[in-house]
């Protein structure tokens, strides 16, 4: 391998670790916003508010599903060490 073909290696292994973070980083705030929207669904009284809240988890977990199919079509998968992070940031 020449120096070009190596530096276009890493430079591609860079842009894809940034965008399978970025990925990530949008399931995680999609898997939020639907938690929002069914504690918002749990806690108002007004009609209109708990429609706002069903269409707001609907269009979250919509939002997810559709970047999960991203994430699998590409490969990408969390291991445990990530779940068990995101725990622990969760109990602290």
């Amino acid at each position: 391998m020449n120096k070009k073909n190596i530096v276009e290696y890493l430079m591609n292994q860079t842009e894809d670790s940034k965008m399978y973070a970025k990925l990530i980083e949008d399931m995680e705030i999609a898997k939020m916003e639907i938690n929002v929207a069914r504690s918002m669904f749990n806690n108002v009284n007004d009609d209109k508010l708990i429609e706002v809240a069903i269409y707001s988890e609907y269009v979250a977990r919509k939002r997810y599903d559709y970047l999960l199919s991203i994430a699998r079509e590409r490969g990408i998968s969390v291991g445990i060490n990530y779940v068990v992070d995101k725990n622990v940031q969760i109990a602290e």
